[in-house]
């Protein structure tokens, strides 16, 4: 997916600190090194917990280590809608990300959505009635947003981590059980 971009490009990485977004941004700094691609980090805080802060400044620690040297922190409000706070919580990020690619002039932005993410919409989709358009999920590029571990499994994002002595956050709302 970074291919087709030219030397000196700037491309962010969605990061939570977990094992999805850390696994894509230790991933997207090696192949952008690669194509001479400038890479930084976007750490959206949704302030839903009191550690939130927290654990925003560790995955920024974290990118930092890895070699990201801009790595922008983003709170956020989330104002809970009919559709509830994950909904709501999603909205108030992608405004995030929206702002700080018109901030940063960045060509785009990778999503760290896994296959288990992409069965998890295709499921949630039909059973929220809205028939056979669920069927096609999630897609690789939406406009300036990418989503390149679609074929990649948590449990293969996990396993990276791993190799790669990085500790993710688990996020308690995901129910990840590593």
């Amino acid at each position: 997916l970074l291919k087709d971009f030219d030397a000196g490009d700037f491309v962010l990485v969605g990061c939570s600190g977990g094992a999805d977004s850390l696994a894509l941004a230790w991933t997207t700094l090696v192949v952008g090194k690669r194509l001479e691609l400038k890479v930084g980090a976007i750490i959206v805080d949704h302030q839903l917990f009191p550690e939130s802060n927290d654990v925003a400044l560790n995955a920024k620690k974290q990118c930092e280590e890895l070699g990201i040297q801009e790595v922008i922190i983003k709170k956020v409000n989330v104002e809970q809608n009919h559709e509830g706070l994950e909904a709501a919580a999603r909205i108030a990020r992608y405004e995030a990300f929206e702002n700080v690619l018109h901030e940063t002039n960045a060509q785009a932005i990778l999503l760290a959505h896994t296959q288990d993410d992409q069965a998890e919409t295709v499921l949630l989709g039909l059973a929220r009635g809205s028939g056979t358009r669920s069927l096609s999920g999630m897609s690789v590029e939406n406009g300036m947003y990418l989503r390149p571990l679609l074929q990649i499994t948590r449990e293969e994002t996990v396993a990276a981590c791993r190799e790669l002595d990085i500790e993710p956050w688990n996020d308690p709302h995901n129910g990840n059980t590593e």
